[in-house]
């Protein structure tokens, strides 16, 4: 094969422009503080970070349940404080009135404390975070009790086909792979099935008829309630530990996934940089080297 001078010139040409490419290329790394910026910069490595991406847009979700859990269940863990607060006073006003110094006009003026308590507590049942009520369950976005609270009859302000039910069903939220955490109580757990709502009206009862040991009697239920709603408030702790716990693995899977795609995908200035100085080593020889051979002629060996 005859070797022509425009063979020459075009390989040497080929030749100089890859090594101007790679030069570029070391510049685009240096000066964006990435290596991978397209696929086909490295298949591979490019996949992985897809896949990273996906897992921290999920890590991102997860945390936003998690704050959403940690919301829900500080909301119940101050709304059961004050629920304890009201029933430690129904406790007092029922264990004052049972004894001989009360009488028929003292149990009608603390009745009436009594029925404030209760309305109270069925506006804490009402309690809102956000757009819905705390304890609707399913039905979040209906008020789940009455108020004022009636006399007689359900406390439940929900209706199916006109009939009182009580409110039923909890958000679960999942703050992890197959992890998944209930932040907080319906309103028949907190307010009907601790007994609550119902002792308090019994006292009031009590107090109404005149009747000490129906009094008593309600003061002791209204402590077995107040017992029932503290056992509430140890599941909330135990909760509340449980998604603080959950963030703080949040926390540490992606600080491990930005290393990760920090060691793809990032440039290393120091390696890229003496990199730069060595392909411009050798593109400057290049350079000098195809200058003299171009530069020969049938008039050098003359």
């Amino acid at each position: 094969m005859r070797v022509t001078n425009s063979i020459i010139t075009r390989n040497s040409q080929t030749r100089l422009q890859s090594q101007l490419q790679g030069l570029d290329r070391v510049r685009d790394d240096i000066s964006s503080g990435v290596r991978i910026r397209k696929m086909s910069d490295n298949p591979t490595s490019g996949g992985e970070l897809v896949r990273i991406g996906s897992s921290m847009r999920a890590l991102a979700q997860f945390q936003r349940n998690v704050d959403n859990g940690i919301a829900r269940a500080t909301a119940e863990e101050n709304v059961l404080n004050q629920l304890t607060n009201t029933l430690t006073r129904g406790i007092e006003l029922g264990i004052g009135q049972a004894s001989a110094t009360g009488n028929a006009q003292s149990r009608l003026i603390v009745k009436a404390e009594v029925d404030q308590l209760i309305n109270f507590a069925a506006n804490l049942g009402n309690t809102r975070l956000g757009d819905e009520y705390l304890f609707g369950g399913h039905r979040a976005g209906e008020a789940p009790f009455e108020t004022p609270p009636p006399a007689v009859g359900s406390f439940s302000r929900l209706l199916v086909a006109g009939t009182p039910v009580n409110p039923s069903g909890t958000i679960t939220l999942e703050v992890g792979d197959n992890a998944f955490v209930t932040p907080a109580h319906n309103g028949t757990e907190v307010f009907l099935d601790s007994d609550a709502l119902e002792s308090l009206r019994a006292l009031s009862t009590a107090l109404g008829n005149n009747d000490p040991v129906a009094i008593q009697a309600a003061a002791d239920r209204i402590t077995t309630a107040n017992n029932s709603v503290q056992s509430l408030i140890g599941t909330q702790g135990a909760r509340l530990n449980e998604l603080e716990t959950a963030t703080a693995n949040l926390e540490t899977v992606e600080l491990n996934l930005k290393m990760f795609r920090a060691d793809l995908r990032d440039t290393e200035i120091d390696k890229a940089m003496v990199e730069l100085v060595g392909k411009q080593t050798l593109y400057q020889a290049a350079m000098s080297a195809t200058s003299r051979i171009l530069g020969l002629s049938l008039a050098n060996y003359l």
